[in-house]
């Protein structure tokens, strides 16, 4: 699952005090008051963790006070903490369901915790009918990242342009859109570099494009551009670490995993960094380490195969291919058409003796081996010689 990407710190505070719910006077209680204006002093000085603090002491004294939970939602969700944000949004709807505002919200966190299928509903309301343009943004973008994790690209075109239409030059949206239409991917990232030089994302993009032309040490140094522009930026240490591994170089594992680490400081609902870190332990038998991050990672997004496949290969390394050709079983549902998938499945089901199942596996194995080579081959052909090879075509 493509998680949300979290907003900076430095724009969540500010984005907290546009649109956390004031807190209505409910009652004479000068301690509730007290805490009240504690909040709001602390809001204005952007220290989240005391606001909370204040909102929590307000629930203590008052366990129903809706404004108290929904403002302690939207503090948890602006600095992360997104379980602890649902669970007080929710609670706060639970005690007034009419208020649009933390429907909202709940929204948002639900995408960014991976629940788009309860999210867009709301989300879509809100990017068709809220009035407030900045929380618009946030209704457009986070349901366009849902459609695009589900897959859904007209869908995601039909939001994505009027996403564009209404912010024009908005980093962010310029970068969903780069990333949905690769046919638009120059007008895109030239309107981001002309409109937003200063932005994080033309480094992040830059960095993109070095990767994906393989030139790994320049999109390294662009990615470290673009951490120094913006330090909480999700997704760039897991890209970097990404890199370091496949480098390879003396140390290079040892670097990715700090890189991996970091990812997780920023965002502990990595899925993806932590299949990376569970991996690197996998790679070093270090099972205990490894089962703990394979096991988080599958937790935090069970369609995550990779994750599934590394879990059978950790397993057989321990001797037990029941558990093995579990994980592997799992991992071929989710991607029938991943060779390591059926490999993993193989070497499982020849741990467990059956040996007509394994050699069906290997068969499957042989057989996507040969189509990506085939594949692979073509592709080469026609990027050499601008033509197919016989009988074979270019998708």
């Amino acid at each position: 699952m493509v998680k949300y990407t979290k907003f900076c710190t430095t724009f969540l505070p500010r984005l907290f005090l546009f649109a956390a719910i004031p807190l209505a006077a409910q009652n004479n209680d000068d301690a509730i008051q007290l805490h009240r204006n504690a909040a709001t002093s602390a809001l204005k000085a952007n220290d989240l963790s005391r606001a909370e603090r204040e909102y929590l002491a307000i629930l203590s004294i008052d366990p129903k006070n809706v404004e108290a939970s929904s403002a302690l939602g939207v503090a948890l969700y602006a600095s992360g903490n997104l379980r602890e944000a649902s669970a007080a949004l929710q609670n706060a709807l639970g005690l007034d369901p009419s208020q649009p505002r933390i429907q909202l919200f709940l929204a948002l966190t639900q995408a960014e915790l991976g629940q788009c299928v309860q999210a867009l509903p709301a989300l879509e309301l809100q990017w068709k009918d809220q009035p407030d343009l900045r929380l618009r943004r946030l209704a457009g973008l986070s349901a366009l990242d849902c459609e695009l994790a589900a897959g859904h690209l007209t869908t995601a075109l039909q939001l994505a342009e009027p996403l564009k239409a209404q912010y024009p030059g908005d980093p962010d949206v310029l970068y969903k859109l780069a990333g949905l239409y690769s046919r638009l991917w120059n007008k895109a990232a030239g309107e981001l570099i002309q409109k937003h030089p200063e932005s994080y994302r033309v480094h992040q993009l830059a960095g993109e494009v070095y990767e994906a032309q393989g030139k790994g040490d320049q999109a390294i140094r662009e990615y470290t551009l673009a951490l120094k522009e913006n330090e909480r930026a999700a997704g760039i240490h897991l890209r970097i670490g990404q890199i370091l591994v496949q480098l390879a170089a003396p140390d290079s594992e040892t670097k990715a995993l700090a890189e991996f680490q970091r990812e997780l400081a920023i965002d502990p609902e990595s899925a993806a960094a932590e299949y990376a870190v569970g991996e690197l332990f996998r790679r070093r038998q270090d099972f205990p380490q490894a089962a703990q991050h394979l096991q988080r990672a599958v937790a935090l997004d069970s369609s995550l195969a990779e994750a599934h496949i590394a879990l059978a290969q950790m397993f057989m390394a321990q001797h037990d291919p029941h558990q093995s050709s579990h994980e592997a079983g799992i991992a071929v549902q989710l991607d029938p058409r991943n060779a390591k998938a059926h490999y993993a499945l193989m070497v499982a089901y020849r741990g467990e003796g059956k040996m007509d199942d394994a050699g069906k596996e290997l068969a499957l194995f042989q057989q996507l081996q040969q189509e990506h080579d085939t594949n692979f081959d073509n592709k080469l052909n026609i990027l050499l010689t601008g033509k197919a090879g016989m009988g074979q075509t270019s998708n």
